[in-house]
């Protein structure tokens, strides 16, 4: 998801295409193709799972980020592209999400960070993250700026509205950024050390200007003193040193640039360069809305059958 996230923000601010390469807009819409085509019925009526293999732990999870990183890529493909159809399938993935347990407008906005195919999305983990916020919220504003709709204006507001509250804590000021649920207790894995770098990308138009200069301050660590650290609400640099923690941080100071520059985001008619087409992949084909080859239970089946034969195969040519 995130490939596609990247290369649509390529189109977004007008970064040069590669001579005889597909352009970024392609590309975005190829992860989009490949991505879609995961919409699983099976079970919860919908949504995509977290990992894409049978044999991965995950297989029937539909988490946060995998469903609103989609959304948010064809709202902003839609945006992009003017192309309609990238709009029916945002809210068709918008729809499924408050429906499911994951968006819960009606509990201030909560967004779960996943619930679990195998009881058919009954209940949900509560853990909170703020990149699940950032990946809806984007989408939202995207369309509501694109079609003006009450429905977006008042989901945009929502999902701003908790975060705020909820990882820009007035202990720190009330204006920096913290992913509460690790960062305190120094329990962040690779992953989680980049969620708010991205989350602060996402809400660039929106996001505070005290956090910049807030990361600047911890940008003062080891060496030549410009590596950052990942408590931005300390005034010196906390020690916490990585790849992810100086992405996190590239994000945050990166939204703010993108902030204070004013304008806005492109469209295929103020950048004619990135024009989409067609690639030649299995999965990258012209799609409508209702019309997938949708995961179904006998899909799941014949899939476990065939890996079995895999496997077994497999385990016959070695012992041959």
């Amino acid at each position: 998801m995130f490939w596609g996230l990247a290369a649509i923000t390529a189109s977004e601010t007008g970064f040069p295409e590669i001579q005889g390469k597909p352009t970024w807009t392609s590309l975005a819409r190829a992860v989009f193709n490949m991505q879609i085509h995961r919409w699983d019925t099976s079970s919860c009526h919908g949504g995509i799972n977290w990992q894409i293999h049978l044999w991965q732990e995950g297989n029937t999870l539909r988490n946060a980020i995998s469903n609103g990183g989609l959304f948010q890529l064809a709202a902003r493909l839609g945006h992009f592209t003017k192309n309609e159809t990238y709009f029916k399938f945002a809210e068709q993935i918008w729809d499924w999400s408050v429906n499911s347990p994951l968006i819960q407008p009606g509990q201030d906005w909560l967004v779960a960070d996943s619930t679990l195919g195998d009881n058919n999305c009954a209940d949900s983990d509560h853990m909170q993250w703020t990149y699940n916020y950032g990946s809806y919220l984007a989408g939202c504003a995207f369309m509501y700026n694109s079609t003006g709709e009450e429905k977006w204006l008042n989901a945009t507001t929502g999902l701003l509205g908790r975060p705020e509250k909820q990882f820009f804590l007035e202990d720190y000021g009330g204006n920096v950024i913290s992913e509460e649920s690790c960062e305190r207790r120094h329990s962040c894995n690779r992953n989680m050390l980049c969620f708010k770098g991205w989350t602060v990308m996402w809400m660039a138009y929106t996001a505070m200007l005290g956090s910049a200069e807030a990361i600047g301050r911890r940008c003062d660590g080891k060496g030549r003193k410009n590596l950052c650290g990942l408590r931005w609400y300390q005034d010196t640099w906390d020690g916490i040193m990585g790849l992810e923690v100086q992405m996190a941080a590239l994000g945050g100071i990166t939204s703010n640039l993108m902030l204070m520059s004013g304008e806005a985001t492109l469209t295929i008619e103020t950048n004619r360069n990135a024009e989409e087409h067609h690639l030649e992949t299995s999965s990258d084909e012209d799609l409508r809305p209702g019309a997938l080859p949708i995961i179904t239970t006998g899909d799941r089946v014949g899939a476990w059958i065939l890996l079995g034969v895999g496997v077994w195969g497999s385990l016959l040519r070695l012992g041959g």
